[in-house]
This record gives structure tokens, sequence and C-alpha cells, in this order.
């Protein structure tokens, strides 16, 4: 269906709604029914109607506005009861107050305690309920932040190992530094057990380690017994032994505070369960890990803690050459060299992950980083549900206690099972919250639970409100009767809306109706004159044809052409004309889209449309002047879109002189000017020339109605602006011409950018030609195979005949299959093997009507392999590729020579068939 069919079904649909609606309550009228559009006895008459239709519309204006049957409307016959003699609506408020006085005041008396108890019952039970839930909601918000300090608080020590890990990873420090790096990570308000490296000692490595930790233990703490590198032998052992021989270790050779933590120097990470995989996944994952919880060798009270071990990050090669150079030039500048010779990197490089480092994390240090924000009592519980044993592992538990402003103190809790916890909590009626985080590789269960007497609805207001309600269902017998005033006024404008509304719904109707007249109008304006000169031609070129020497005179036969020309043109111009129509729809739908990417302004815009102009006259050239590499970020088929429109527009007027498509940059924007010798536009369409459906400018009426509208919405979208250069003199004596200014509000870009990301890219202008951007594109072969098999599938025999023809003209060895339908090309494919296939979109069919796409996708299902070209009038692209297509193409096909060897190379050949089809639709 055309858009203006749809446009007219449309407009049809709503303005048939519409007088449903206004004489919906007319067919209603009890003392006149409406049979088969006649009136029967007793019906109104038309023109009673019409008043009655006045009546309702003032309706809200007349008397006092009580609320009235609208029945009244519906009486032609003179005033009925209701209503005076005088058309003026008699008062009810003296009725209904006499009603309401002679109702027995005991039964109202009863009726507003009993409303009043239920409201206060309700009341007090929904208040009640929101509050308890209030409190639930509030420990639950409370519970979750809590649990969220908990994550941040271990995203802390994380970054505090990663920290250690980067100033100690190339192992040139000492332990002078080491402590300077404690102190710092001390100072800054992280509490934890002691700060560790970890270096990856190998079993050559060892001696000289433990021989530096003996030396520097002995001068600086001789207090410490150190026995070299220690760890767990077998592995259930309970003691720390002398470490054996083994490839490599992973001692704590670098800890601080020494004090308290002695019996933890050089042990070896490497020599226990839980600690060997923890430092193996930090080796294989290269991510931070956490061991199982552990009774810590320097723990003093009945608490657990963690270690945090983390391997680092995987540096850039360029730190590796940096820090070679830099110790390079160190070397050298001690033996007095000057200079950096060329270095291996490669040596230099270690491989990564190699060393760790850890901190040493007691649970009740966590919690208590954490809670120290909170301004509630609350008890935490930590569970490690990835614990190697495979059951929740208790990690630690305390009552939390809020001292003000970021104090706060714990009180720990015994071991508890999550089961026994379960039990607790639901036997003392707390509140409580399960949530699993996510901390390094292990999985930990936070349950907080509210403290006893905490978390306790406050239902003081919610009774003193239930009482207040009681007592001021009081006053309902005074609402009930200020209420029947509020009613009148409230009817009174409600009728005084309806009345609006329905000014303004046949109001829209007027406005849609004039718009599809318009559009009708504009149609019709727009394609009588083509196609009444086509007509005409075809009539001319039908005589001579049909005379008995056919052509036999060279004037004939110039007529003939001439006559030829005209036909073609006209039916150009509606091809043009359609296409224009689709794209302004796609754009007042917002469907258009536009693809910014590198566009040389004149090789891909300007020298494409010299190529595509025209030039029916020798008196007139083409020029285009434009900076050599003059390269911008826009769409450059819309752009070449809104240049062809505007061209196209200046050869239909011009007849001497010239046409210049001209760019330039100022200012930092790219201006491209479309000018031309033309006779000019008249002062009194300018200020329309861009509307819509504005009036044709040739003085035969076939200007494009909508091509500048459209021009000024594909600028639009590009985040440009166009306009008419009113100031602007062609300098050709009696023809003032023409200058369209098209800012593109982009600067100049590099060149060099369009080399990186230019692509070939085709357009197709409104007769269906296709025509390369750019030469430079070799991706798409441009040579067709010698023998072909093609099934081409539509209902049309005429197209079928025309595709037939054009392809059996130039490409005399190809064969030609043809089907009027989906259903035919099926049976087709069982018997036969093609090489390519065209589908259209729309087709009939006797037993049934298949569409092209649902003949695709079982083609596909079939397992047809061979290229398939979808074919339709409409934007099907996305359809057709959807259903298996391979590419796809506007109607009408083409016929001419090189076009048509171009879209086939196109459709065989080409990688992107979106870009290509969607060039297709300009013109």
């Amino acid at each position: 269906m055309s858009t203006a069919a749809k446009a007219k079904q449309s407009v049809d649909a709503y303005s048939d709604e519409n007088v449903d609606i206004e004489l919906q309550q007319d067919h209603h009228c009890k003392d006149g029914p409406i049979r088969n559009g006649n009136n029967v006895e007793g019906a109104p008459t038309s023109k009673q109607r019409f008043a009655s239709k006045q009546r309702k519309l003032q309706f809200s204006g007349i008397g006092d506005g009580m609320n009235h049957d609208t029945s009244a409307a519906c009486d032609g016959q003179g005033p009925r009861k209701g209503r005076d003699n005088n058309g003026d609506s008699p008062s009810v408020s003296s009725e209904s107050s006499s009603g309401r006085g002679a109702f027995p005041i005991w039964i109202t008396i009863t009726l507003i305690i009993t409303l009043g108890a239920a409201t206060c019952a309700a009341f007090l039970t929904v208040g009640i309920t929101s509050a308890n839930n209030d409190q639930s909601e509030q420990f639950h918000r409370l519970a979750l932040d809590l649990t969220n300090q908990i994550q941040q608080a271990w995203e802390d020590y994380v970054a505090a190992a990663a920290w250690i890990h980067g100033r100690c990873r190339d192992r040139n420090f000492s332990r002078a530094d080491f402590l300077q790096t404690y102190e710092y990570l001390n100072n800054s308000g992280l509490d934890f057990q002691a700060a560790q490296f970890d270096p990856n000692i190998t079993r050559d490595e060892r001696e000289a380690a433990e021989a530096e930790a003996r030396a520097f233990y002995a001068r600086h703490h001789p207090q410490v017994n150190y026995t070299g590198f220690m760890g767990f032998e077998t592995a259930n052992s309970t003691v720390v032994e002398p470490r054996s021989q083994q490839d490599f270790y992973f001692p704590i050779h670098y800890m601080e505070p020494i004090k308290g933590n002695e019996r933890a120097i050089d042990l070896d990470y490497h020599a226990s369960g839980s600690r060997r995989r923890t430092v193996l996944y930090c080796m294989n994952e290269g991510k931070p890990a956490l061991t199982d919880r552990l009774r810590l060798v320097q723990e003093k009270y009945e608490t657990f803690g963690v270690v945090l071990m983390h391997p680092g990050f995987n540096l850039s090669e360029d730190v590796a050459k940096l820090r070679a150079a830099e110790a390079e030039e160190n070397q050298q500048a001690l033996d007095g060299g000057t200079g950096v010779e060329q270095l291996d990197v490669a040596a230099y490089i270690q491989t990564w992950p190699r060393d760790l480092a850890s901190i040493v994390i007691r649970i009740p240090d966590l919690i208590l980083r954490a809670a120290k924000r909170r301004g509630d009592p609350s008890i935490v519980y930590l569970y490690d549900k990835s614990d190697s044993s495979g059951s929740p592992l208790f990690l630690g538990a305390a009552q939390i206690i809020p001292e003000g402003g970021n104090v706060a103190t714990l009180q720990g809790l015994p071991e508890t099972t999550l089961d026994q916890l379960y039990a607790q909590v639901k036997s003392a009626g707390s509140l409580f919250r399960e949530e699993t985080v996510k901390v390094a590789n292990k999985e930990w269960i936070v349950f907080v639970h509210s403290v006893e007497g905490t978390y306790q609805p406050n239902n003081v207001f919610v009774i003193l409100g239930g009482i207040i309600i009681f007592l001021a269902t009081i006053a309902l017998g005074i609402w009930l009767y200020t209420n029947q005033r509020r009613l009148i006024s409230y009817n009174k404008e409600r009728m005084k809306a309806e009345a609006e509304r329905a000014a303004l719904i046949l109001d829209s109707a007027r406005q849609a109706t004039k718009a599809e007249r318009e559009l009708n109008d504009f149609i019709a304006h727009e394609v009588r004159n083509p196609v009444s000169a086509a007509m005409s031609a075809c009539t001319f070129v039908k005589t001579a044809l049909e005379g008995d020497e056919p052509l036999n005179t060279e004037e004939q036969r110039q007529e003939t052409r001439e006559d030829v020309a005209i036909i073609d043109s006209a039916l150009r111009f509606v091809n043009d004309l359609l296409r224009n129509m689709l794209d302004m729809h796609r754009a007042a739908n917002k469907q258009l889209k536009v693809n910014m990417t590198p566009t040389d302004v004149q090789l891909d815009v300007l020298e494409s449309v010299h190529a595509m102009l025209p030039q029916r006259d020798p008196k007139f050239i083409v020029q285009v002047e434009c900076l050599d590499g003059l390269v911008v970020m826009t769409d450059r088929l819309r752009l070449k879109q809104v240049c062809l429109n505007l061209a196209r527009n200046s050869v239909k007027f011009i007849s001497e002189g010239f046409i210049r498509l001209r760019a330039e940059v100022l200012n930092n924007e790219v201006y491209i000017y479309l000018e031309d010798s033309g006779p000019g536009i008249p002062d009194s369409k300018k200020d329309m020339l861009f509307s819509k459906f504005q009036e044709s400018l040739d003085s035969l009426s076939q200007g494009t109605g909508i091509g500048l509208f459209l021009c000024k919405n594909l600028v639009a979208l590009m985040d440009g602006e166009i306009y008419l250069d009113d100031d602007y003199d062609s300098g050709v004596p009696g023809n003032p011409g023409t200058r369209f200014v098209v800012n593109l509000k982009q600067p100049p870009i590099d060149p060099k950018i369009i080399h990186d990301s230019h692509t070939h890219h085709t357009i197709r202008d409104g007769t269906g030609e296709t025509v390369p951007l750019s030469d430079d594109d070799e991706s798409i072969p441009h040579e067709l195979p010698a023998d072909l098999y093609l099934l081409f599938v539509d209902d049309d025999p005429i197209l079928r005949k025309l595709f037939t023809r054009s392809i059996r003209t130039f490409f005399p060895n190809w064969r030609i299959r043809e089907a009027s339908n989906g259903e035919t090309a099926l049976r087709l494919i069982e018997t036969e093997s093609f090489d390519l296939i065209f589908m259209d979109m729309y087709m009939a069919s006797v037993e049934k009507q298949l569409l092209g796409t649902e003949a695709v996708r079982e083609l596909r299902r079939r397992g047809v392999a061979c290229r398939i070209c979808g074919l339709s009038a409409n934007d099907k692209e996305l359809e057709f590729l959807q259903a298996g297509a391979d590419c796809f193409s506007f109607k009408p096909f083409p016929c001419e020579p090189i076009t048509l060897k171009q879209e086939l190379c196109r459709i065989l050949y080409s990688e992107t068939p979106t870009e290509s089809s969607a060039s297709c639709q300009e013109g």
C-alpha cells in the first residue's frame, strides 16, 4: 500500500471514529431512536440533532450548571421534565437537601460511626504493619551498608598488598625501604597483623638469602633466634620445622613489624596445604587470593585470621626497557663509561608472576574497619563458604557497639556454626540479612542480625493516628453536605472539559483531513504534468511506429528520440519523487540514520555529483572547485544525496552559464556551495522554500516539492545547516542565479585518516543507476562470468520480460529461468541448480501468498547455497538479510549496460550489502 493510501486510510478511520463519538449520544436518545439512517416516528430531525449538540456543548454555562440528564439534549420537541420553559435548568439543590433531611438522622450517625470505626481499624492494621515493615527495611538497608563496608575494607587491603608488591617487585630495595613502606601503611589507618614480601627463592638462592637474613637479625634484632627457612614438612603437621631442600620456596623473607611475629620469619608459604593452594592459585591465575582461616602463630586471643597474597600486575615492556636502561646507565656511571649500549631487554624481563606480597589480616580488624561508620548496634558473623572443607566455616563474629563519630568498639562472640546461628536468630525473633560476597578467590557469607531490643516499631503515633481518624469521622456529616456543592462544581468543569475535548477532536480531524488533502493535491500536482507529457510522447512514438514507412526519415527519427527522452525524463522524475517521499517519511519517523566517516569532499561528493548530472545543453558548463585533500567527518552518501538534489534542481532551470559545485573552509568549518546562473528564486517563494509541500518553482510545475525539505532534514541529521544565500549574484546579465549553502559545522581533518578508513561505496540515483564513489577499491571484481544460470522470481510478467531482455541483450550466454512466485521457485530448485536467484518481496499465488523473505528462508533451509538477492521497491533490506539473502537491490532494476554490469558485480561479489543498498536510496 502506498504512503498516500496509508495516510488516507488513517485519516478516514480517525474521522469515522470522531463522527461516531459525536453521534453516539444522539443514537441513544430515549425519545428519538435512529434506525438505518432514516427518521422514524418521533425521531428528531437533523436540525433538531444539531440544536441538541449545541445545547450539550453549552450545557456547562446554562442555569446553575447542575448535573442534568444528558437525555434532555436529545429532545427536539420542546422543554422536557427537568428543564423549564426558558431552557434553563432548575436547581436540584432544594430537592437533594430535602431528601437528606427526611432521611433518619440516627441512621446517618450510625453510618458515620461505623465508617469511622472501620477506617480506624484499617488504619491501625496498616499502620502497625507498615511500622514493622519500615523497621525491617531500615535494618536491611543498614545491614547491606555494613556488607558493602566489609567489601570496601577488603578492597583497601587488596590495594595495600598491590602497593607493597609494586614497591618490591624488582627486589631493588633494602630492609630499611621495606620498613618505610610498612610505616606508610600503618600510618594510613589500615589495621593488620603484618605486612610481608615473599620472594620466590630457588634452591640455589636459599643459602644467600638465609645468610643475609641471619646477618640482619643478628645485627638489628639480636633477640630473634633465626634458624633459616621453616615450614610444615608433612601434610598434617602442626609443628614448624626447618625446611628441607626444595626446588623453590616462598618464605616470609621481609616482614614488619618483627616484634610479636618472630615465629613467622622465613616461614615457607609453599610448605603447607592451605597456604600452598593459595600460592599456586596466585601463580597460576595471576590474581590475589586468600588462605583458609588460620590460627595465627602470633595470635594471643581466640580469633582467626587470613593471609592475603597478591602476585602484582603484569607490566608493559616499556617499563622493563626503562628499568634495564637505568640499570645500565648506573653501571656505566660507576665504571666511568659514557652512553648506553644496546640492551637485551628479553633477558631483563622476568617471568610474571614471580614474587608475592602478603598481608596478615585479623578478622576482628576487618570487621572493626567496616564498622567505624555504623550508627546503630548490630551483630555480624563471617563464614567462609568456599573453604576447602566443603561447608561454611566460621571466620569471626562480633557485636558492633558505636560510640559516636567514626569510633566503634567490638565485643567478640564465640564460634557458632551457620545452622546454629539460624536457629538462634529465629527463636529470638531477630531481624537478619545474609549476603554472599566475592573476596578474591573466596566466597564469604556475611550474616548480620539485630541486637535484642533494637529495631522495634514505635506504634504510639499509629495509635494516635487511629484516634484522630475516628474523631475526624464526626466531621463526615459536614463533609457530606459540602461535598454535594463540590460535586456540582466538578460536574460543571467536567462537562466543560468534555466540550473542549470534543472541539479538539474535531479540530484534529480537520487537520488530518487537511494534511491528506495537501498530500493528494501535491501528488496530483507533481505527477500530472510528467505523466501527461509521457503519455503524449508515447502516443507520438506509437503513431510514428504504426505508419506505412516508420522512421524512414532523419526528422522522424529525431522526433522519436526526443519523445523517448521526454518519456525517460518524466518517469525518472516520478521515480525521484517517490524515493524522496520515502526518505521524507523515514525522516519524519526518525528512521533515517547517518554513518559519519572520513570523506574526501572532492572525490567522494563533488566529482561524483558532477559525473551524475545530465548536461542537457552545451550552453552551460558544470564546474567543481575544491581544495585537494579536503577531508571532513560526515555521511558521504547522505551528503551526496543533498548535493545531487540541489544540482538537479539547478539543471532544470538553467539555460546558459554555469553550475558550480564548490567547497571551502571558513572559521575551521567546511562549507559546500551549490551555485548556478539560473533565473533565481522569487522573493515570494523564499520563506516557504524548505517547507514540506512547497509550490514548484519552475514554470511547468515540475519541481521537486519535497526535495528541499528532504535536504534540510538530511543536513540536520548530520548536525549541519542549509540555507539560501540572498546576497548571491551569478554575474550573468538577466540571470541573478541561486546559491545554496551547506554548512557541515565540522572541521577539516587530516587526509591521512581517509586512507585507513575509506572504503568503496556505490550510489543509486532516482533512475536506479549505480555509480562508484571511488575508483581505488579493487575488492569488487569488474568482470562478470561468461556463463551463469539465473532464476528471476517476480509476479509481474512485464518486469520478468524486461529483466530477461536486458540480460540476454548484454549477456547472451547466460541462461535465465523465470518464476511468478516463491512456491514455483521452491519447486524449481528441486530439479535445477542456479548460480544466482533474484527474489521479489510481495508475490501473489493461486495457492497461497508466500513473501519473498519466507521463500528465501525456505531456500536456505533446504540447503540452497547460491547467492540470493532480494528485490523490492520498498526498504526491505533488513528483512531480506535476516532471512538469509546475500544482498538487496531496489526496484527498478537498471537496464543501461554500464549500470547493469556494475549492479551485477555488486550483487555477485560485494561483501557489504548493507552499505551498498543503503546508498541506492539516494536521488
